[in-house]
């Protein structure tokens, strides 16, 4: 039993050892400038990814726009023969009453 209890307090000096030494050396001028090139990193990462989705958005929404362009172009082809072939019924029609 002391055995597993001198190894906890052993730990627990260790433990409390490094946590110390931990803040101590974050509290530097060192670490302070770590920390705020770590934090203007993140956020010059943050705002590239906000201009990458917004980029795509754009993309996306053009592709978008194209497509509708060339399916209302087919669609209006598409009508323009069907009015050519009524027309060409009703003329054929008319010659056939005469």
């Amino acid at each position: 039993m002391s055995c597993k209890s001198s190894n906890f307090w052993i730990g627990l000096g260790v433990g409390s050892a490094v946590g110390a030494l931990a803040y101590h050396f974050s509290r530097t001028q060192r670490a302070k400038k770590l920390k705020e090139d770590v934090y203007h990193a993140f956020h010059k990462i943050s705002n590239e990814a906000k201009e990458a989705l917004n980029s795509a958005e754009e993309h996306a929404m053009h592709a978008g726009v194209k497509a509708a362009d060339k399916v209302a172009d087919k669609a209006h082809e598409a009508a323009d023969k069907a009015d050519s072939l009524k027309n060409k019924v009703h003329d054929i029609a008319d010659n056939a009453k005469k």
